[in-house]
Protein backbone atom coordinates (compact mmCIF):
# COMPACT_ATOMS: atom_id res chain seq x y z
CA UNK A 1 0.00 0.00 0.00
CA UNK A 2 1.39 3.25 -1.10
CA UNK A 3 1.59 6.54 1.33
CA UNK A 4 -1.52 7.86 -0.33
CA UNK A 5 -3.11 4.94 -0.78
CA UNK A 6 -2.84 4.22 3.31
CA UNK A 7 -3.29 8.23 4.23
CA UNK A 8 -7.01 8.36 2.35
CA UNK A 9 -7.39 4.82 4.60
CA UNK A 10 -6.74 6.30 7.53
CA UNK A 11 -8.81 9.46 6.49
CA UNK A 12 -11.79 7.13 5.86
CA UNK A 13 -10.67 5.50 9.36
CA UNK A 14 -10.85 8.32 11.32
CA UNK A 15 -13.98 10.02 10.09
CA UNK A 16 -16.22 6.83 10.90
CA UNK A 17 -17.90 7.15 14.35
CA UNK A 18 -17.11 4.06 15.52
CA UNK A 19 -13.25 4.51 15.16
CA UNK A 20 -11.83 2.90 18.47
CA UNK A 21 -8.99 4.69 20.63
CA UNK A 22 -6.75 1.55 19.36
CA UNK A 23 -7.10 2.67 15.77
CA UNK A 24 -6.66 6.50 16.86
CA UNK A 25 -3.13 4.97 18.35
CA UNK A 26 -2.15 3.18 15.72
CA UNK A 27 -2.54 5.82 13.48
CA UNK A 28 -0.47 8.33 15.54
CA UNK A 29 2.12 5.38 15.39
CA UNK A 30 1.61 5.09 11.51
CA UNK A 31 1.58 9.41 11.09
CA UNK A 32 4.55 9.59 13.11
CA UNK A 33 6.74 6.70 11.65
CA UNK A 34 8.16 8.24 8.17
CA UNK A 35 8.54 11.50 7.13
CA UNK A 36 6.45 10.49 3.89
CA UNK A 37 3.62 9.30 5.83
CA UNK A 38 3.07 12.57 7.53
CA UNK A 39 3.73 14.01 3.99
CA UNK A 40 1.00 12.44 2.54
CA UNK A 41 -1.77 12.92 5.28
CA UNK A 42 -0.99 16.48 4.80
CA UNK A 43 -1.26 16.65 1.10
CA UNK A 44 -4.28 14.77 1.70
CA UNK A 45 -5.61 17.38 4.06
CA UNK A 46 -4.80 19.98 2.41
CA UNK A 47 -7.07 18.66 0.02
CA UNK A 48 -10.02 18.02 1.71
CA UNK A 49 -9.81 21.99 3.06
CA UNK A 50 -9.98 23.28 -0.49
CA UNK A 51 -13.08 21.07 -1.27
CA UNK A 52 -14.59 22.31 1.88
CA UNK A 53 -13.66 25.95 1.08
CA UNK A 54 -14.95 25.48 -2.25
CA UNK A 55 -18.09 23.90 -0.85
CA UNK A 56 -18.88 26.87 1.30
CA UNK A 57 -17.78 29.50 -1.12
CA UNK A 58 -20.36 32.64 -1.59
CA UNK A 59 -20.70 31.51 -5.13
CA UNK A 60 -21.73 27.57 -4.50
CA UNK A 61 -24.48 28.65 -1.91
CA UNK A 62 -26.01 31.16 -4.19
CA UNK A 63 -26.29 27.93 -6.72
CA UNK A 64 -27.73 26.10 -4.22
CA UNK A 65 -29.56 28.27 -2.60
CA UNK A 66 -31.04 29.20 -6.35
CA UNK A 67 -31.77 25.30 -7.41
CA UNK A 68 -33.05 24.73 -3.58
CA UNK A 69 -35.80 27.91 -4.46
CA UNK A 70 -36.64 28.25 -7.96
CA UNK A 71 -40.42 27.37 -8.24
CA UNK A 72 -40.74 25.65 -11.53
CA UNK A 73 -38.77 21.94 -11.57
CA UNK A 74 -37.71 22.28 -15.10
CA UNK A 75 -35.44 25.29 -13.88
CA UNK A 76 -34.68 23.59 -10.81
CA UNK A 77 -33.10 20.70 -12.65
CA UNK A 78 -31.46 23.39 -14.80
CA UNK A 79 -29.78 25.38 -11.48
CA UNK A 80 -29.10 22.02 -9.68
CA UNK A 81 -27.33 20.90 -12.56
CA UNK A 82 -25.45 24.40 -13.04
CA UNK A 83 -24.19 23.93 -9.32
CA UNK A 84 -23.01 20.66 -9.82
CA UNK A 85 -21.38 21.64 -12.92
CA UNK A 86 -19.77 25.20 -11.38
CA UNK A 87 -18.62 22.48 -8.11
CA UNK A 88 -17.06 19.51 -10.48
CA UNK A 89 -14.79 22.60 -12.28
CA UNK A 90 -13.70 23.59 -9.02
CA UNK A 91 -12.84 20.61 -7.28
CA UNK A 92 -10.87 18.76 -10.43
CA UNK A 93 -7.52 20.54 -9.59
CA UNK A 94 -7.63 19.79 -6.21
CA UNK A 95 -8.72 16.24 -6.95
CA UNK A 96 -6.05 16.00 -9.81
CA UNK A 97 -3.68 17.64 -7.83
CA UNK A 98 -4.08 14.38 -5.46
CA UNK A 99 -3.74 12.30 -8.10
CA UNK A 100 -0.84 13.48 -9.89
CA UNK A 101 1.02 12.58 -5.94
CA UNK A 102 -0.53 8.89 -5.89
CA UNK A 103 -3.73 8.73 -5.83
CA UNK A 104 -7.61 10.41 -6.02
CA UNK A 105 -9.17 11.63 -2.93
CA UNK A 106 -10.94 9.67 -0.38
CA UNK A 107 -14.86 9.25 -1.45
CA UNK A 108 -15.72 9.36 2.16
CA UNK A 109 -15.73 13.31 2.33
CA UNK A 110 -18.68 15.10 3.96
CA UNK A 111 -18.76 18.39 2.51
CA UNK A 112 -21.47 19.21 5.19
CA UNK A 113 -19.72 18.83 8.05
CA UNK A 114 -15.99 19.46 7.62
CA UNK A 115 -13.57 17.45 10.65
CA UNK A 116 -10.44 18.97 9.79
CA UNK A 117 -8.85 22.57 10.21
CA UNK A 118 -5.61 23.93 9.69
CA UNK A 119 -3.56 26.68 8.91
CA UNK A 120 -0.13 27.57 6.89
CA UNK A 121 3.03 29.08 8.01
CA UNK A 122 1.94 32.77 9.39
CA UNK A 123 -1.75 31.66 9.40
CA UNK A 124 -4.36 32.23 12.43
CA UNK A 125 -7.88 30.95 12.19
CA UNK A 126 -10.56 30.95 14.35
CA UNK A 127 -13.34 27.94 13.93
CA UNK A 128 -16.67 28.11 15.60
CA UNK A 129 -18.07 24.25 16.29
CA UNK A 130 -21.72 22.85 16.41
CA UNK A 131 -21.89 23.72 20.62
CA UNK A 132 -20.36 27.33 20.02
CA UNK A 133 -16.97 25.97 21.28
CA UNK A 134 -14.13 27.89 19.09
CA UNK A 135 -10.97 27.00 18.29
CA UNK A 136 -8.09 29.34 17.67
CA UNK A 137 -5.49 27.78 15.35
CA UNK A 138 -1.51 29.41 15.27
CA UNK A 139 1.01 29.17 12.75
CA UNK A 140 1.13 26.13 10.36
CA UNK A 141 -1.37 24.21 12.62
CA UNK A 142 -3.89 21.41 11.97
CA UNK A 143 -6.40 19.80 14.17
CA UNK A 144 -9.18 16.91 13.74
CA UNK A 145 -12.56 17.63 15.13
CA UNK A 146 -14.55 14.53 16.38
CA UNK A 147 -18.04 15.04 17.59
CA UNK A 148 -20.76 12.58 19.01
CA UNK A 149 -23.52 12.57 21.52
CA UNK A 150 -21.54 11.17 24.22
CA UNK A 151 -18.37 13.57 23.85
CA UNK A 152 -16.33 16.32 21.83
CA UNK A 153 -12.98 14.89 21.12
CA UNK A 154 -10.28 17.11 19.03
CA UNK A 155 -7.12 15.42 18.05
CA UNK A 156 -4.48 18.55 17.63
CA UNK A 157 -2.30 16.52 14.59
CA UNK A 158 0.02 19.74 14.32
CA UNK A 159 1.11 23.20 16.05
CA UNK A 160 -0.74 24.78 18.57
CA UNK A 161 -4.59 26.15 19.22
CA UNK A 162 -6.13 27.86 21.80
CA UNK A 163 -9.56 26.70 22.94
CA UNK A 164 -12.57 28.39 24.46
CA UNK A 165 -14.66 25.20 25.48
CA UNK A 166 -18.74 25.98 25.75
CA UNK A 167 -20.06 24.30 28.88
CA UNK A 168 -21.79 20.65 28.03
CA UNK A 169 -21.50 18.60 31.64
CA UNK A 170 -23.01 15.48 29.30
CA UNK A 171 -20.45 15.56 26.73
CA UNK A 172 -16.47 16.22 27.63
CA UNK A 173 -14.74 18.42 25.68
CA UNK A 174 -11.24 16.11 25.13
CA UNK A 175 -8.40 16.99 23.42
CA UNK A 176 -5.46 14.73 22.70
CA UNK A 177 -1.85 16.37 21.64
CA UNK A 178 1.06 13.44 21.18
CA UNK A 179 0.28 10.82 24.43
CA UNK A 180 -0.81 13.79 26.61
CA UNK A 181 -4.99 14.30 26.97
CA UNK A 182 -6.92 17.34 28.25
CA UNK A 183 -10.60 17.23 29.97
CA UNK A 184 -12.29 19.92 30.10
CA UNK A 185 -16.28 20.65 30.35
CA UNK A 186 -15.85 24.65 30.40
CA UNK A 187 -12.70 26.70 30.39
CA UNK A 188 -10.15 28.11 28.26
CA UNK A 189 -6.97 26.61 27.52
CA UNK A 190 -3.98 26.31 24.91
CA UNK A 191 -2.46 23.38 24.02
CA UNK A 192 1.12 22.88 21.76
CA UNK A 193 2.69 20.13 20.59
CA UNK A 194 5.94 19.78 18.78
CA UNK A 195 8.62 16.94 18.40
CA UNK A 196 9.77 16.68 21.92
CA UNK A 197 6.82 18.08 23.78
CA UNK A 198 3.45 18.63 24.45
CA UNK A 199 2.64 21.89 26.64
CA UNK A 200 -1.23 22.57 28.31
CA UNK A 201 -1.81 26.57 29.45
CA UNK A 202 -4.84 26.92 31.57
CA UNK A 203 -6.02 30.49 30.69
CA UNK A 204 -9.30 29.97 32.94
CA UNK A 205 -11.58 27.23 34.21
CA UNK A 206 -10.35 24.07 35.28
CA UNK A 207 -8.95 21.42 33.38
CA UNK A 208 -7.47 17.74 33.96
CA UNK A 209 -4.46 16.60 32.15
CA UNK A 210 -4.27 12.38 31.50
CA UNK A 211 -1.84 10.08 29.86
CA UNK A 212 -3.00 8.40 26.94
CA UNK A 213 -2.70 4.40 27.77
CA UNK A 214 -0.65 2.65 25.70
CA UNK A 215 -3.10 -0.53 25.18
CA UNK A 216 -6.81 0.61 24.29
CA UNK A 217 -8.17 -1.69 27.26
CA UNK A 218 -6.54 0.59 29.86
CA UNK A 219 -8.40 3.44 30.83
CA UNK A 220 -6.28 7.07 30.97
CA UNK A 221 -4.85 7.62 34.12
CA UNK A 222 -5.51 11.34 35.45
CA UNK A 223 -2.21 13.37 36.06
CA UNK A 224 -2.29 15.96 37.50
CA UNK A 225 -5.14 19.15 37.23
CA UNK A 226 -4.27 22.33 36.56
CA UNK A 227 -5.56 25.84 37.86
CA UNK A 228 -5.66 28.88 35.80
CA UNK A 229 -2.73 30.59 35.35
CA UNK A 230 -0.49 27.18 35.34
CA UNK A 231 1.30 25.60 32.52
CA UNK A 232 2.12 21.97 32.47
CA UNK A 233 5.16 20.49 30.03
CA UNK A 234 5.11 17.13 29.76
CA UNK A 235 8.43 15.75 27.69
CA UNK A 236 9.38 11.70 26.86
CA UNK A 237 12.46 12.27 28.85
CA UNK A 238 10.58 13.46 31.83
CA UNK A 239 8.87 10.38 34.09
CA UNK A 240 6.38 13.26 35.34
CA UNK A 241 5.34 16.69 33.57
CA UNK A 242 6.51 20.08 35.08
CA UNK A 243 3.79 22.22 36.16
CA UNK A 244 4.88 25.87 36.75
CA UNK A 245 2.75 29.47 37.07
CA UNK A 246 3.14 31.93 34.04
CA UNK A 247 1.20 34.86 32.51
CA UNK A 248 -1.07 33.45 30.05
CA UNK A 249 -1.56 36.55 28.61
CA UNK A 250 1.94 37.13 27.05
CA UNK A 251 2.14 33.15 26.81
CA UNK A 252 -1.20 33.61 23.93
CA UNK A 253 -0.61 37.25 22.68
CA UNK A 254 -0.23 35.16 19.39
CA UNK A 255 -3.84 35.20 19.06
CA UNK A 256 -3.19 38.98 18.32
CA UNK A 257 -0.11 38.48 16.76
CA UNK A 258 2.40 39.00 18.55
CA UNK A 259 5.60 36.94 20.00
CA UNK A 260 6.39 37.81 23.63
CA UNK A 261 9.84 36.90 25.55
CA UNK A 262 10.90 37.67 29.02
CA UNK A 263 14.82 36.68 29.26
CA UNK A 264 14.39 34.19 27.00
CA UNK A 265 17.29 32.69 25.00
CA UNK A 266 18.15 34.63 21.75
CA UNK A 267 18.02 31.11 20.13
CA UNK A 268 15.12 29.98 21.34
CA UNK A 269 13.57 33.25 20.30
CA UNK A 270 15.07 33.10 17.07
CA UNK A 271 13.35 29.45 16.49
CA UNK A 272 9.81 30.64 17.62
CA UNK A 273 10.38 33.79 15.56
CA UNK A 274 11.31 31.51 12.07
CA UNK A 275 7.31 29.74 13.27
CA UNK A 276 5.35 32.18 11.54
CA UNK A 277 7.47 33.37 8.52
CA UNK A 278 8.74 31.32 5.54
CA UNK A 279 12.23 33.49 5.79
CA UNK A 280 14.33 31.61 8.06
CA UNK A 281 16.47 33.62 10.64
CA UNK A 282 20.14 31.84 11.06
CA UNK A 283 22.45 32.64 14.08
CA UNK A 284 25.94 31.87 13.54
CA UNK A 285 28.51 31.52 15.89
CA UNK A 286 28.61 30.44 19.49
CA UNK A 287 28.71 34.34 21.02
CA UNK A 288 24.74 34.22 20.18
CA UNK A 289 23.97 31.17 22.24
CA UNK A 290 24.88 33.42 25.36
CA UNK A 291 22.64 36.46 24.94
CA UNK A 292 18.62 36.77 26.13
CA UNK A 293 15.95 38.76 25.06
CA UNK A 294 12.77 40.78 26.46
CA UNK A 295 10.30 41.99 24.21
CA UNK A 296 6.76 42.13 22.06
CA UNK A 297 7.19 41.83 18.31
CA UNK A 298 4.55 41.38 15.89
CA UNK A 299 4.77 37.44 14.68
CA UNK A 300 6.07 37.45 11.20
CA UNK A 301 8.02 40.53 10.83
CA UNK A 302 11.49 38.99 10.19
CA UNK A 303 13.07 42.55 9.20
CA UNK A 304 11.83 44.22 11.98
CA UNK A 305 13.35 41.86 14.67
CA UNK A 306 16.40 41.76 13.31
CA UNK A 307 16.93 45.57 13.52
CA UNK A 308 15.88 45.46 17.11
CA UNK A 309 18.68 42.65 17.91
CA UNK A 310 21.19 45.36 16.03
CA UNK A 311 20.20 47.90 17.69
CA UNK A 312 20.24 46.19 21.04
CA UNK A 313 23.36 43.62 20.87
CA UNK A 314 26.57 43.82 18.64
CA UNK A 315 25.18 41.68 15.39
CA UNK A 316 25.24 42.09 11.85
CA UNK A 317 22.51 40.41 9.94
CA UNK A 318 22.81 39.37 5.81
CA UNK A 319 20.29 38.52 4.26
CA UNK A 320 20.26 36.03 1.07
CA UNK A 321 17.15 34.99 -0.53
CA UNK A 322 14.86 33.89 2.42
CA UNK A 323 17.24 33.10 5.02
CA UNK A 324 19.07 35.96 6.80
CA UNK A 325 21.88 35.21 8.81
CA UNK A 326 23.15 36.54 12.10
CA UNK A 327 26.87 37.12 13.37
CA UNK A 328 28.55 38.96 16.09
CA UNK A 329 29.89 42.22 15.11
CA UNK A 330 32.35 42.08 18.10
CA UNK A 331 33.17 39.48 21.20
CA UNK A 332 31.14 40.75 24.40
Amino acid sequence: MTGHTAAADWDARLRNPDCSDAERSAFRDWYEADPSHREAYELLQESVSALLSVAHSPEMRALRDAALNERHNDDKRRYALVACLAMFALMVPVAANFMMRGNPPPSQIDLEAPTYYATTVGQRSGITLEDGSVITLNTDSRVHVDYSGEQRLITLLKGQALFEVAKDPSRPFIVTAGDQRVVALGTTFDVRLNETAVEVILVEGKVEIEEVPASSWKKPAPLVQLASGERLVATSKASLPEVTKIDTSKATSWREGYVTFENTPLTEAIAEMNRYSTVRIVPEGDGISNLHITGLFRAGQQARFTEALQVYFPIEAQREGNVIVLKMSQPL
